[in-house]
């Protein structure tokens, strides 16, 4: 009987090994799916609340779980998404967006007006202390339900960045109901409305998506998608060319060319609205004065650092932010000049042997340890003791986030995700900005940045914004460095994966053939 038993599990197991081959092999899971995406990030996500978001992996998970009002196509072009239409005021003041009916969330309720007010009178609450209060709380006075498919937004004052910022991946709906179940566990166990929900979140090695079978906007092609943490560069990259992976982000540049030439793969290089720059602890001496500041400029070869590290895919940068944003003037690179550099360090009363901190994440950004190891030489060219420290990227954001921060330098990078000078600016330089690690505070600035975002005129907000890039030179609260592109590698037999200029993956209308 035992060997009897033991036969039929065996012809069982073999069954449903076969039926498994046989999907693998296809290509296609039940439904007609493809069975699995995997993608290689140099991090993993840290929360799935789109709130409290402020990392871009994190956010091109939210992508995936949640809608928005609008969101953008291909061509970067704001379209509908859980709305259907919208209206402005004549004043500018206030905007109406129509819902679409059939949509629902991932728990069967429904997503109507109530929940959009939910969502976004929960980030308005500066005490929820959630990271993106200041996107919305500066310009949304108050939100109205109008019917049960039409919410209003009254605004304190004629926003001209107000759809985009709708559409940012921050914008993301909850449904209330999982909102008051999780509290505070929300980014853990999210409920959003979009084409794939969360079905495992392993720390550290994976996190799983599975298709909303009920999506209103009809079943994603992929059965799951898998967000794999790989932070060794070189690694990605043989992921992809193993098949390991589908999709890596970002390449490392000393690979582009190998990658390019493998005719299994291709290789996207796509513009980048984001830049990478070394915050100054400027409330800490010795950069608290600013021809300190100023002398870390000129130490810097940022030319070197394109040309060699980045192998010719960025640019230096030319101002606070780069031109792939509106509102970009070029006010002007630092050259690199190490005696200017070693007279000012000596004006500024830093003797030489002078020790400071320099922070790095290790593998957050493309080629951050390696340009920061170089950094570390320049620096030291010019009479600093430079100790260097790497930290892993979650531990990082808590370190430079605490207010006793002991930090002198630390690496960063900003894409203005709205593709706009404001949030281009005020989250990262105004005083108290949720993001200015350099805990930078000057109120000219602060003046700048307030105008242009309250000005109903663009030409007078380029105006604001040509003088706030120049103060911003002059002032030096970061080392400046590089505007980078956004390099992802992709496997030919995916498709519909594509990039904003923001740096959000879209994933949700990938296709594996």
């Amino acid at each position: 009987m035992k060997r009897l038993w033991s036969a039929v599990l065996l012809s069982l197991t073999i069954a449903v090994s076969a039926c498994g081959n046989t999907s693998d092999s296809t290509g296609a899971g039940a439904g007609g799916a493809s069975q699995e995406l995997v993608v290689a990030f140099s991090t993993e996500p840290v929360t799935l609340d789109p709130q409290d978001t402020s990392d871009g992996i994190s956010n091109n998970a939210n992508e995936l779980l949640y809608d928005k009002l609008v969101t953008l196509d291909k061509n970067n072009e704001i379209v509908p998404q859980l709305a259907k239409e919208w209206t402005t005021s004549p004043d500018g003041k206030k905007i109406t967006f129509k819902l679409r009916e059939d949509a629902k969330f991932q728990d069967g309720t429904p997503v109507n007006a109530e929940a959009v007010k939910f969502t976004f009178d929960r980030v308005l609450n500066k005490e929820n202390k959630l990271a993106r209060y200041s996107l919305y709380a500066e310009f949304i006075d108050k939100v109205t339900v109008d019917s049960e498919f039409q919410v209003s937004f009254d605004l304190k004052f004629p926003f001209g960045p107000a759809l985009i910022s709708f559409a940012h991946t921050n914008g993301g709906i909850h449904s209330p109901k999982n909102v008051q179940e999780k509290g505070k566990d929300v980014g853990k166990s999210p409920v959003g409305s979009g084409p794939y929900k969360l079905k495992e979140w392993t720390p550290g090695t994976k996190m799983v998506f599975e298709a909303n079978e009920a999506y209103w906007g009809g079943a994603p092609k992929i059965k799951t998608i898998t967000f794999k943490p790989v932070t060794e560069n070189s690694a990605r990259s043989i992921m992809l060319e193993t098949g390991e992976a589908d999709v890596i982000v970002p390449v490392v540049t000393s690979d582009v060319e190998r990658l390019k030439g493998n005719d299994k793969l291709k290789v996207m290089i796509e513009p980048s609205s984001r830049n990478l720059y070394i915050s100054i602890n400027t409330a800490k001496a010795p950069f608290d004065n600013v021809k300190a500041r100023q002398a870390l400029n000129y130490a810097v070869d940022k030319e070197t650092i394109v040309n060699k590290i980045m192998a010719g895919q960025a640019k230096v940068l030319d101002a606070a932010f780069g031109e792939k944003i509106w509102g970009h003037t070029s006010v002007g690179a630092y050259p690199y000049d190490p005696e200017k550099a070693k007279q000012l360090l000596a004006e500024a009363g830093v003797k030489p042997g002078t020790t400071i901190k320099l922070w790095t994440p290790e593998g957050r950004y493309l080629m951050d340890r390696q340009i920061a190891e170089y950094i570390q030489g320049n620096l030291q060219a010019v009479g600093l003791n430079v100790v260097f420290q790497k930290w892993e990227w979650g531990a990082f954001q808590e370190a430079i986030k605490s207010p006793d921060a002991e930090f002198n330098l630390a690496v960063n990078s900003w894409g203005a995700s709205t593709n706009d000078a404001d949030w281009a600016l005020r989250p990262i330089l105004k005083t108290g900005g949720a993001s200015n690690y350099a805990k930078f505070s000057n109120p000219a600035l602060d003046d700048m940045i307030d105008k242009a975002m309250k000005a109903s005129s663009q030409d007078e907000r380029k105006e604001l914004y040509s003088e706030a890039l120049a103060l911003i030179k002059e002032e030096a609260p970061w080392i400046f460095l590089v505007e980078y592109k956004q390099t992802s590698g992709v496997r030919n037999n995916v498709e519909g994966v594509y990039s904003w200029s923001n740096e959000r993956l879209i994933l949700r209308d990938a296709v594996k053939k």
